[in-house]
C-alpha cells in the first residue's frame, strides 16, 4: 500500500440487522491489476441509515492526515524521503493506526464533564497528535493516545477502560473530547506503560 498515492476506502455493512453498522478497510483494484481487498478493523458504531446495502466511503483529508501523522510517529526512517512510503496492510502496527482512524471518523465522542478529575498544580507537557496521555479523571489516569487537538480541547482514544470499582464507565477504544489541562504525561497513568521496564 502506497500511503500517499493509493486511495483508501471504508466499507460500511448493516451488522445483524440490529442497527449497527461494520467498518472495514478497503483498498480497492488498482492499475497493476491487483484485485480490491477488504480488512476488518474490529470498529462499530449505531446507524440509523435505512439502507442496509453496503456503503464506500473514500477516505476524507482528515483520515489521511491522521494516519500520516500516526504512522510518522512510530516511524523509524528519519531519511526525510517524500517519494512515498510503501506499507504492509497485514502488519500488525499498520492495522493497529487504521483502527485509530476508523475510531476516531466513525465513533461518537463520550462527554467528559462529569469524568474528568480536579486540576491540581503540576508541570505541563506540550502534546502533538500520536502522543500517549493519561487523563485526569474523577477515577484515577487512564491512558490514551492524542488523535486531534485544538486550541483548548484535545480528541483521545482510551486505551484503557475508566473503572469505578468493579463498573465499567467507559469501555476502552472510547473516543472522548477533554480540555488539554486534563492531558497529563503519561507517566500518571496508574497502569503500566512498560516504559520504565528492562529488557533483558
Amino acid at each position: 500500500m502506497n500511503a500517499e498515492m493509493q486511495p483508501l476506502f471504508w466499507r460500511i455493512r448493516d451488522a445483524e440487522s440490529n442497527g449497527t453498522e461494520i467498518v472495514s478497510l478497503l483498498m480497492p483494484s488498482n492499475a497493476d491489476g491487483e484485485p480490491a481487498s477488504e480488512f476488518p478493523v474490529d470498529v462499530s458504531f449505531q446507524s440509523r441509515r435505512s439502507n442496509r446495502h453496503a456503503v464506500d466511503i473514500r477516505w476524507s483529508d482528515d483520515d489521511s492526515d491522521l494516519f500520516l501523522s500516526l504512522l510518522d510517529r512510530i516511524s523509524d526512517d528519519d531519511d526525510g524521503e517524500e517519494e512515498g512510503i510503501t506499507l504492509d496492510i497485514n502488519d500488525g502496527v499498520v492495522q493497529g493506526i487504521v483502527q485509530l482512524v476508523a475510531l476516531a471518523r466513525f465513533k461518537t465522542p463520550w462527554p467528559s464533564d462529569d469524568i474528568v478529575g480536579e486540576d491540581f498544580i503540576t508541570e505541563r507537557e506540550e502534546f502533538e497528535i500520536g502522543d500517549l496521555v493519561a487523563l485526569n479523571t474523577r477515577y484515577g489516569f487512564v491512558m490514551a493516545i492524542v488523535v486531534g487537538m485544538d486550541s483548548i480541547d484535545m480528541t483521545c482514544i482510551l486505551l484503557e477502560s475508566i473503572q469505578d470499582g468493579e463498573e465499567c464507565l467507559v469501555p476502552d477504544h472510547s473516543v472522548l473530547i477533554v480540555n488539554r489541562a486534563y492531558a497529563l504525561s503519561p507517566a500518571f497513568a496508574d497502569s503500566d506503560t512498560g516504559e520504565g521496564a528492562i529488557i533483558h
